[in-house]
């Protein structure tokens, strides 16, 4: 028996085991995934501001059509800088669309009725209401329909109305009017699931709003939806 095996066998653990560690060692890259709001352009960035806080700053030029939706951010530790207000955020960020979302904008009563909205609506699926935040909420449901033979989609119009004389200090008030425009021709078809946002900064002097708001969408059915804001989410962020 070889009297230098054991050592060679305790060499090799400790090669595999140091290879091992090389391989896994930490290069600073980072990344994560979030809801954003995108405001700039190619040549002074796109600033791209967080649900929930924090601000990341790209130079991706895919970024040149987006408002809002869900991204992949990806960044290494040194990207990391402090702005004069003492403000931390990540610049230099690569990012990747997952979701670009469309964006509406409120109507007024009055506007609904001269363009008759509320012709061939009906309820779309599994309505859901997203966070407030920054100008913006989201709302969540089936507002597409897509032909299982064509492979063709088409999302449906989607309005959200309000009346000025129904709005309160502390409440939202809004009518949901969706119209899935679907062509008659079209046989077999499935919904397709997907998420819009509502521009509110419009109405950030519709009131005297309270510090906290409830947004009410109302779409025909009995459930209640809702979610909540603070008076500052009526308004856009700005660059820095």
């Amino acid at each position: 028996m070889n009297k230098n095996l054991p050592v060679i066998i305790t060499l090799f653990i400790c090669l595999i085991i140091g290879s091992s560690c090389n391989d896994n060692k930490d290069d600073g890259s980072r990344g994560f995934m979030s809801t954003a709001t995108i405001i700039g352009d190619t040549t002074n960035g796109f600033y791209c501001y967080l649900d929930g806080g924090g601000l990341v700053i790209s130079y991706d030029k895919n970024l040149a059509d987006a408002e809002r939706g869900y991204f992949s951010f990806y960044y290494n530790e040194e990207d990391w800088e402090t702005s004069t207000n003492g403000e931390k955020f990540i610049n230099n960020a690569h990012v990747v669309t997952w979701s670009k979302y469309e964006v509406i904008h409120p109507i007024s009563q009055e506007e609904a009725n001269d363009t008759n909205v509320a012709e061939n609506c009906q309820l779309p699926s599994l309505l859901g209401i997203g966070y407030g935040y920054r100008g913006y909420f989201d709302l969540h449901a089936g507002f597409s329909t897509f032909n299982s033979i064509t492979g063709e989609k088409i999302q449906g119009k989607i309005s959200l109305v309000y009346d000025p004389q129904e709005q309160t200090q502390d409440s939202l008030k809004l009518q949901l009017y969706y119209n899935p425009n679907t062509p008659d021709d079209w046989s077999k078809t499935q919904t397709d699931y997907e998420t819009v946002s509502c521009d509110i900064s419009s109405l950030v002097n519709l009131q005297q709003w309270k510090d906290s708001v409830t947004i009410v969408v109302k779409s025909g059915d009995k459930e209640k939806h809702h979610t909540k804001i603070s008076k500052n989410d009526f308004l856009k962020p700005g660059k820095h």
